[in-house]
């Protein structure tokens, strides 16, 4: 039967499962069968395994990417973040890149391939003083740290002021907490002679895990090859080290002892995307039920893949685990059955058993565990980088990552710093006469401070004149109420004269306010002396 319009498949998520949804579907549809639509918070998709390896300049960053928009070339691809999923409406609010504008999203069938997010804040200071690596951004940011804490090192006159910049602590144990230790030794082995100072001094890498063993994931005599051989490049290993709390420049543990470091790297701390309660669809701490066709329990338009889903093996008791080797799998058959489902037909249930883990210990070394065979050392690290390569999508990243290898292989890593800041540093803007701050109904995300100059506030109402509001000039702020009460703007902010003004962003603003009392009762006496709960910004 011919469909009156196109079916709306809208995909949450750019990770590995979503992006596999979106390929298949883009191969296996046919002209005016489907619209599908992909809603990512970045516009390109990173090859996480790979990250490790930037880290330790073996990659370079940009080379571990794809541009969403090339890779998925007969998709909508929407730029920007999820804020709002209306299940009864079948509507999704998107959040635009500048996070001022949003828009709607209508579906008929919806794929959640959201995956989990980096929390740390449940050890106290972890947040404020440890590098996460989930994001391309968070691995050049470690990549540019590491850097820096050598040269500031060389620099360094204090004997221990320059062992603890050239102490790294890794905080986890498994698979990402080993490559990334294997790969910070590997870089600062390889570079230290560029470095006098410091390579007098020498440095410290550490591994802290929890539990009893570090890739417990695999099988013991593996892990514990993998333990050894860390050791042996000098990388101290903590094992049922339990984390307690960071600090500039030191991580305590649970037994009071502690480590000076001058950077921390944490690996654990996954939780649940934020937008799972409002749903309220089922689920365990924040992963969503899904069924052996890949459905939410209890939809049948909806869908749950990658590892913020909770998948039934279909092999063993208990869950697929939340690995790139299964997301993409469950991504191609959620398409087909999405298709299928489309068209009518039978749906085919999920059917993956894996075909094993590898994990780098460091340059020219790794473990692994392929179809029951248990292999390490160089051949282990082999079967990694092709295998690997192999599921890098698009040849043009192929190419890439392939000669990044080769160079790796004949010259020094390249241990350029290249800062991604702006020149000026300040938060400042300036508007002309007449020019609009911000717009009634746009997303709050800044707070402004009038250094010069005069504002004038005016609502706008349908079928009706502006209403002048009042005026803010010299000294003064606006912008607070739509922060404080995460409400859209409530009226319109214009320019009466040239202003200048200071600007803080909604993370600075609501941290500030959470932890400086006196600011917080400033802005709720200013939002109550000029009634800003009825004609406020």
């Amino acid at each position: 039967m011919k469909r009156a319009r196109p079916a709306q498949v809208l995909i949450l998520g750019g990770g590995f499962a979503g992006i596999s949804a979106a390929m298949e579907l883009s191969r296996k549809k046919t002209a005016g069968e489907v619209d599908v639509h992909l809603v990512n918070n970045e516009n390109y998709f990173v090859f996480q395994p790979l990250l490790p390896e930037v880290i330790s300049c073996s990659i370079e960053p940009s080379h571990v990417i794809n541009p969403i928009r090339q890779l998925c070339k007969d998709i909508h691809f929407h730029y920007g973040t999820v804020t709002h999923i209306h299940l009864r409406n079948q509507t999704v609010t998107v959040a635009g890149p500048d996070g001022k504008q949003s828009h709607i999203l209508l579906f008929d069938h919806l794929i959640w391939a959201l995956g989990l997010i980096v929390d740390l804040s449940r050890i106290p200071g972890m947040a404020e003083h440890a590098c996460p690596l989930k994001t391309l951004g968070d691995a050049f940011h470690l990549r540019n740290r590491i850097l820096t804490r050598l040269e500031e090192a060389d620099q360094e006159i204090d004997e221990d002021a320059r062992r603890a910049a050239l102490t790294f602590v890794v905080v986890g144990g498994g698979f990402s907490g080993v490559e990334v230790a294997g790969g910070i030794n590997d870089l600062i082995k390889s570079v230290l002679r560029y470095y006098p100072r410091a390579r007098q001094t020498g440095y410290r890498v550490v591994l802290a895990h929890a539990g009893e063993r570090i890739l417990n994931e695999l099988d013991a005599s593996l892990a514990g090859f993998a333990e050894e051989k860390l050791k042996s490049r000098h990388i101290e290993v903590l094992l049922n080290t339990t984390v307690v709390e960071a600090t500039p420049g030191a991580l305590i543990f649970a037994d009071g002892a502690s480590v000076s470091a001058g950077t921390i790297v944490c690996t654990v701390g996954n939780a649940p995307n934020p937008l799972v309660p409002e749903t309220a669809l089922p689920n365990r701490h924040g992963r969503i039920f899904a069924d052996g066709y890949l459905h939410v329990q209890g939809f049948e338009r909806l869908w749950a893949i990658g590892d913020g889903a909770l998948v039934p093996h279909p092999y063993r008791d208990g869950f697929c685990p939340p690995t790139a080797q299964y997301a993409i799998r469950q991504g191609t058959a959620c398409a087909r059955n999405v298709l299928a489902q489309i068209r009518e037909g039978s749906l085919q249930p999920f059917r993956f058993g894996g075909i094993g883990q590898l994990a780098l210990i460091g340059r020219r070394c790794g473990v692994a565990q392929l179809f029951g065979w248990k292999i390490s050392g160089a051949v282990a690290w082999f079967l990694w980088r092709s295998i690997y390569w192999s599921k890098i999508p698009g040849i043009r990243t192929k190419l890439r990552v392939a000669i990044d290898w080769a160079m790796d292989a004949l010259f020094p890593r390249d241990i350029t710093m290249v800062e991604t800041q702006r020149t000026s540093q300040l938060r400042r803007a300036h508007y002309r006469a007449g020019d609009v701050v911000f717009r009634q109904g746009e997303v709050g995300d800044r707070f402004f401070i009038i250094v010069s100059g005069e504002v004038e506030i005016f609502r706008e109402e349908p079928g009706h004149p502006p209403q002048r509001l009042g005026t803010r000039s010299q000294g003064e702020s606006f912008g607070e109420l739509a922060l404080l009460k995460q409400v859209p703007r409530t009226a319109t902010v214009r320019c009466v004269t040239p202003v200048d003004v200071m600007t803080m962003t909604r993370v600075d603003f609501l941290r500030l306010v959470s932890t400086h009392g006196a600011m917080r009762k400033l802005m709720e006496d200013q939002m109550s002396v000029l009634a800003y709960s009825d004609k406020g910004s």
